[in-house]
C-alpha cells in the first residue's frame, strides 16, 4: 500500500513538471512574432521631387534615455533583401520613445526651376543641287538653302523635293537655343528604258484604194492678246503659235475635232483660258480674243524683335530700325540679320508670297558677360573657300573667325567646283576650335558660279533666290547648281540691277563678272551714299557718328553725304576709328584692323625704393615730435 501511494505521488509531479514546460513553450511561441515584428526593418521609399529614384530600405537605431517628439533629419539606408512596395510611404517618427528603435525617413525635395522664355531652336538645310522645295512639319519653308529657320523645340519632319529626284525625308530633333543643320543630296530619278521586241511578219501586199481626202479643206484661228511672246495652245494640248504683233494664226482641218479651249501663257502672267466658240469652214477665219494680266509678284515682311529698336537689314541692304516692314519685297527667297548692342546677332530666311505678308519675330539673346567667347580657327584644302557661321559671311579660308558665344553653330562653306560643306561646330568659352576639312569634287548633273561685281558688295540672285554678297576684293562662290539654265540677278542701291543668263553644265564652273552702272542722273542730284566697312578680326560692333549701326563685316546704305566718323569696337581689342567721306551715289569701302589691348605687368619696387620711403616717414615723425 506504500509503495502504491508513492507510485501515485511519483506520477504527479511527473504530470507538474510536463504542465510547467508545455507552458513555458507555449510563451516562447506568442513571444517571438511580437519580437520579430520589432526588429522588422521599415520598408520605405524615398520620394525627391521631379526625379524618379529607386525604393530604397532604411534602419536607424536609436537608444534614447529621455523621449523625443522631433522628427529625424538624416536617413540612414540598409540593404535589404525583401521586396519593397511600388507605393512610396513616409514615416516620421513623432510618438516619444524609450529605449526602443526609431525608424528614420526623410523625404528631400529638389524643385526645378525652368528657364523661362520661348522654347525655340534654329535649322538650316541645304540641298545637293540647290533650289529644291524643303517643307517642315508639312508647312512650306522655301527654296534651298533655308538659314536660321526658326522652330519649335523637340523633333520635326523635314521634306526636300525637286522635280527629277527622289525626296529626301529626314527627322531633325532641335534642342532650345540649338543651331541644328540638315545636308540633304537628292538622287535622281533614273527611268530604264526598254527595247521592244519587233517581229516581222511578211505578207503580201494588198490592193490599196486611195481613200476620200479628209482633212484637205482648211480654215485658220487667230488668237489675239496684248502680250507678245504668250504662247497659245488648244485643249491642252503642246501644238499652238506663239504671239506676234498682237495676234498670232493656227491652221486647222475643217472636218477634224473641233477644239473646246484655247489656253494663253507667259511667264509673270496669269494664265487665260477661254473657250473655242465656233469652228472655221473652208478657208475661213475664227477670232478669239484674250488678255493677260501681270502675276502680282511681291509681297511685305513684318519684323518684331524684342527688344525692340535693333537694326534689321534686308538681304545685306536696305535696313530699319524694328518693329519694321519692307514692302514690295520680291517673292522668293529673303535674308534677315538683327542686330543690337549688347544682343547676340539674330539671322534667318523668310519667304514671301505674291500679295502677302511674312512675319518674322526675333527674341534676342543678350551677350554673354566676356570673356565668355570662343573662336574657330578654319583651314580648308583647297583654300579660298567662302565661310559663312550662322548666315553670315566673314571671309575667305584659311581664316579664324572670333568673337563667337559659346555654344553650337552652324558652319556652311562654299568652294565653286566642290561639294558644300555645313556642319554643326561647338564653341568653348576662351578657346579656339579648329576645323579642318578638304572638299569633294562635285558629281552628278550639277556645277557651279563664280560671281564677281564692281562695285563689291553687290545682292545676288539666283533665279529669284537670295544666296548672298559679292564680297569686297573676292568672289561669291555659289555650287551645286542644276545643269540648265539660270537667271543671275545683281542689285545695289543706286545702281541699275545686273540681269545675265548662263548655262551651267555638269561639272564646269562659269564666272560671271559683272559692271554694275550708275543710275542715270536726275534733275535733282543723289544725296546719299554707302558704306562697306570690314574689320580684322570680323564680328566687331560698328558705330558710325557714335550710332551703333551693325556687326561687321557690313554694309550701310542711305549715308548722307559729307563725313562721317567710323568705329569699329570689340572686347580685347582697342577701338579702331577713321573718318571717311560719303559720296551720293557711291560706296565707300572702309576697312580697319584691330589691334589687341597691351597687358600691362606692375613693376615690383626695388628694395632701394622702399628703404628710402622708410628713411623719410622717420625724419617726418622726428621733425613733428621735435615741434611739439
Amino acid at each position: 500500500m506504500l509503495k502504491h501511494s508513492h507510485s501515485v505521488i511519483n506520477h504527479a509531479d511527473s504530470m507538474k513538471s510536463g504542465i510547467v514546460l508545455t507552458c513555458i513553450i507555449l510563451f516562447c511561441l506568442l513571444a517571438m512574432p511580437v519580437m520579430a515584428a520589432e526588429e522588422k526593418p521599415t520598408e520605405t521609399e524615398t520620394l525627391i521631387h521631379g526625379v524618379t529614384l529607386a525604393p530604397v530600405t532604411e534602419t536607424t537605431k536609436e537608444i534614447t534615455k529621455d523621449p523625443t517628439t522631433e522628427p529625424t533629419r538624416e536617413p540612414t539606408t540598409a540593404r535589404t533583401t525583401e521586396p519593397v512596395t511600388e507605393k512610396p510611404t513616409q514615416i516620421i517618427t513623432a510618438e516619444p520613445t524609450t529605449e526602443k528603435p526609431v525608424t528614420k525617413e526623410t523625404a528631400v525635395t529638389v524643385t526645378v526651376t525652368e528657364i523661362p522664355g520661348p522654347k525655340v531652336g534654329w535649322l538650316t538645310i541645304i540641298s545637293t543641287p540647290t533650289g529644291a522645295e524643303v517643307t517642315i512639319d508639312g508647312k512650306n519653308a522655301g527654296l534651298t538653302p533655308v538659314t536660321g529657320r526658326e522652330v519649335g523645340e523637340g523633333s520635326h519632319a523635314i521634306a526636300v523635293s525637286l522635280s527629277g529626284f527622289e525626296t529626301y525625308h529626314a527627322e531633325k530633333s532641335v534642342a532650345a537655343g540649338e543651331q541644328a543643320a540638315v545636308d540633304a543630296t537628292l538622287k535622281e530619278i533614273v527611268i530604264p528604258t526598254t527595247v521592244p521586241t519587233t517581229q516581222v511578219t511578211i505578207q503580201p501586199e494588198p490592193t490599196v484604194t486611195p481613200p476620200p481626202c479628209i482633212g484637205c479643206d482648211k480654215g485658220w484661228i487667230r488668237v489675239y492678246c496684248n502680250v507678245n511672246g504668250a504662247t497659245v495652245s488648244f485643249d491642252q494640248l503642246s501644238s499652238g503659235c506663239t504671239i506676234a504683233n498682237g495676234y498670232c494664226d493656227t491652221e486647222v482641218s475643217t472636218t477634224g475635232t473641233a477644239f473646246k479651249t484655247f489656253t494663253v501663257q507667259k511667264p509673270g502672267y496669269e494664265i487665260f483660258t477661254g473657250s473655242v466658240s465656233s469652228w472655221p469652214a473652208k478657208g475661213q477665219t475664227v477670232t478669239l480674243y484674250s488678255t493677260l494680266v501681270p502675276v502680282q509678284s511681291s509681297g511685305n515682311i513684318q519684323v518684331n524683335s524684342q527688344p525692340s529698336g535693333a537694326v534689321v537689314t534686308l538681304d545685306g541692304g536696305t535696313w530699319q530700325y524694328t518693329p519694321a516692314t519692307f514692302t514690295s519685297a520680291s517673292t522668293g527667297t529673303h535674308f534677315l540679320k538683327i542686330t543690337l548692342n549688347g544682343y547676340q546677332q539674330y539671322g534667318t530666311s523668310v519667304t514671301v508670297s505674291p500679295g502677302q505678308t511674312s512675319t518674322v519675330n526675333a527674341y534676342l539673346t543678350p551677350n554673354p558677360p566676356q570673356p565668355r567667347t570662343g573662336s574657330l580657327n578654319i583651314v580648308t584644302s583647297p583654300k579660298g573657300a567662302d565661310i559663312y557661321v550662322d548666315g553670315t559671311y566673314y571671309a575667305e579660308s584659311p581664316f579664324i573667325v572670333t568673337n563667337l558665344a559659346p555654344g553650337s553653330h552652324v558652319l556652311r562653306m562654299y568652294k565653286a567646283g566642290f561639294d558644300e560643306y555645313m556642319s554643326t561646330v561647338t564653341v568653348n568659352a576662351g578657346q579656339q576650335t579648329p576645323v579642318s576639312y578638304t572638299f569633294t569634287p562635285q558629281r552628278g548633273p550639277v556645277g557651279s558660279l563664280d560671281v564677281f561685281s564692281t562695285p563689291a558688295g553687290s545682292a545676288v540672285y539666283l533665279d529669284g533666290n537670295y544666296m548672298g554678297h559679292t564680297p569686297y576684293g573676292g568672289s561669291l562662290d555659289i555650287p551645286s547648281v542644276l545643269s540648265g539654265t539660270h537667271i543671275i540677278l545683281l542689285r545695289q542701291q543706286d545702281y541699275n540691277d545686273y540681269t545675265q543668263t548662263v548655262n551651267v553644265r555638269s561639272g564646269e564652273i562659269i564666272t560671271v563678272s559683272a559692271q554694275l552702272t550708275p543710275n542715270a542722273p536726275s534733275p535733282h542730284p543723289d544725296t546719299t551714299g554707302q558704306i562697306m566697312v570690314v574689320s580684322t578680326p570680323s564680328g566687331a560692333e560698328l558705330f558710325i557718328d557714335n550710332s551703333f549701326k551693325g556687326i561687321t563685316p557690313v554694309t550701310i546704305p542711305d549715308l548722307p553725304a559729307g563725313s562721317h566718323v567710323v568705329m569699329v569696337r570689340q572686347a580685347g581689342y582697342t577701338d579702331a576709328t577713321q573718318t571717311v567721306t560719303v559720296t551720293g551715289g557711291q560706296v565707300t569701302p572702309v576697312s580697319l584692323s584691330l589691334a589687341p589691348v597691351p597687358v600691362t605687368k606692375a613693376t615690383p619696387l626695388s628694395m632701394l625704393s622702399i628703404i628710402s620711403a622708410i628713411a623719410l616717414a622717420g625724419l617726418a615723425m622726428a621733425f613733428f615730435a621735435k615741434r611739439q
